[in-house]
Protein backbone atom coordinates (compact mmCIF):
# COMPACT_ATOMS: atom_id res chain seq x y z
CA UNK A 1 0.00 0.00 0.00
CA UNK A 2 1.34 3.84 -0.98
CA UNK A 3 2.01 5.10 2.79
CA UNK A 4 1.67 8.76 2.56
CA UNK A 5 3.98 10.77 4.57
CA UNK A 6 4.33 14.40 5.18
CA UNK A 7 6.43 16.31 3.37
CA UNK A 8 8.08 17.47 6.83
CA UNK A 9 8.76 14.44 8.13
CA UNK A 10 10.10 13.09 4.44
CA UNK A 11 13.04 16.24 4.68
CA UNK A 12 16.09 16.02 6.20
CA UNK A 13 17.73 18.85 7.44
CA UNK A 14 20.93 19.66 5.22
CA UNK A 15 22.27 21.72 7.88
CA UNK A 16 23.05 18.19 10.13
CA UNK A 17 25.08 16.48 7.01
CA UNK A 18 28.80 16.16 7.02
CA UNK A 19 30.63 17.11 4.25
CA UNK A 20 34.23 15.10 3.63
CA UNK A 21 36.67 16.00 0.65
CA UNK A 22 37.52 13.42 -1.82
CA UNK A 23 40.50 14.94 -3.56
CA UNK A 24 43.25 13.91 -1.88
CA UNK A 25 46.08 16.30 -3.52
CA UNK A 26 45.96 19.71 -1.73
CA UNK A 27 47.93 22.24 0.44
CA UNK A 28 47.59 25.16 2.28
CA UNK A 29 50.21 28.35 1.53
CA UNK A 30 49.46 31.66 3.37
CA UNK A 31 46.14 30.13 4.52
CA UNK A 32 45.20 29.77 1.01
CA UNK A 33 44.03 25.97 -0.29
CA UNK A 34 45.24 24.79 -3.18
CA UNK A 35 43.90 21.50 -5.12
CA UNK A 36 45.84 19.37 -7.62
CA UNK A 37 44.35 17.63 -10.37
CA UNK A 38 45.74 15.03 -12.45
CA UNK A 39 44.76 14.11 -15.71
CA UNK A 40 45.86 10.32 -16.32
CA UNK A 41 42.82 9.21 -18.59
CA UNK A 42 44.20 8.58 -22.38
CA UNK A 43 41.85 11.01 -23.54
CA UNK A 44 42.63 13.82 -20.72
CA UNK A 45 46.52 13.26 -22.11
CA UNK A 46 45.67 13.46 -25.71
CA UNK A 47 44.42 16.73 -25.53
CA UNK A 48 46.11 18.39 -23.45
CA UNK A 49 49.17 17.20 -25.20
CA UNK A 50 47.68 18.62 -28.37
CA UNK A 51 47.17 22.00 -26.65
CA UNK A 52 50.72 21.82 -24.98
CA UNK A 53 49.24 21.87 -21.02
CA UNK A 54 50.79 20.05 -17.97
CA UNK A 55 48.87 16.43 -16.86
CA UNK A 56 48.41 18.30 -13.53
CA UNK A 57 46.19 21.63 -13.09
CA UNK A 58 45.61 23.19 -9.82
CA UNK A 59 43.00 25.48 -8.21
CA UNK A 60 43.73 27.75 -5.39
CA UNK A 61 40.76 28.98 -3.15
CA UNK A 62 40.14 31.96 -1.88
CA UNK A 63 39.86 32.38 1.95
CA UNK A 64 36.20 31.47 2.53
CA UNK A 65 36.47 28.67 0.37
CA UNK A 66 40.07 27.73 1.65
CA UNK A 67 38.73 27.92 5.26
CA UNK A 68 35.26 25.95 4.11
CA UNK A 69 37.73 23.24 2.16
CA UNK A 70 40.06 22.72 5.69
CA UNK A 71 36.82 22.23 8.04
CA UNK A 72 35.12 19.67 5.57
CA UNK A 73 37.11 16.52 7.03
CA UNK A 74 33.64 14.29 8.30
CA UNK A 75 33.23 15.41 11.52
CA UNK A 76 31.89 18.55 11.51
CA UNK A 77 28.05 19.22 10.29
CA UNK A 78 27.36 22.43 7.64
CA UNK A 79 25.76 24.05 10.02
CA UNK A 80 29.20 23.62 12.35
CA UNK A 81 31.55 24.89 9.45
CA UNK A 82 28.37 28.18 9.01
CA UNK A 83 29.01 29.04 12.46
CA UNK A 84 32.58 29.10 11.59
CA UNK A 85 31.81 31.38 9.11
CA UNK A 86 29.77 33.77 10.97
CA UNK A 87 32.72 33.91 14.00
CA UNK A 88 35.88 34.59 11.29
CA UNK A 89 33.90 36.85 8.69
CA UNK A 90 31.74 38.78 10.78
CA UNK A 91 29.05 37.83 8.72
CA UNK A 92 25.03 37.20 9.73
CA UNK A 93 24.12 33.46 10.16
CA UNK A 94 21.76 32.88 7.37
CA UNK A 95 24.20 34.88 4.84
CA UNK A 96 26.76 32.37 5.87
CA UNK A 97 24.04 29.27 5.63
CA UNK A 98 23.39 30.36 2.22
CA UNK A 99 26.82 31.13 0.53
CA UNK A 100 28.11 27.79 2.21
CA UNK A 101 25.27 25.33 0.53
CA UNK A 102 25.80 27.51 -2.96
CA UNK A 103 29.29 26.43 -2.49
CA UNK A 104 29.22 22.69 -1.40
CA UNK A 105 26.39 22.54 -3.97
CA UNK A 106 28.92 23.51 -6.37
CA UNK A 107 32.03 21.37 -4.56
CA UNK A 108 29.57 17.91 -4.85
CA UNK A 109 28.47 18.36 -8.26
CA UNK A 110 32.49 18.90 -9.33
CA UNK A 111 33.13 15.29 -7.65
CA UNK A 112 35.44 16.72 -5.09
CA UNK A 113 33.65 16.39 -1.78
CA UNK A 114 30.09 14.24 -0.50
CA UNK A 115 28.28 13.94 2.49
CA UNK A 116 27.45 11.49 5.57
CA UNK A 117 24.39 11.75 7.28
Amino acid sequence: MFNNKNKKESKENFLLYKPLRKIEQWEVNDEKVKLFFHHNKPIEKFMRWIIKKPNINDIELDDRGSMVWQLCDGTKTVYDIALAMVKRFNDTEQNSIDRLIMFLRYLSTRGWITFEK
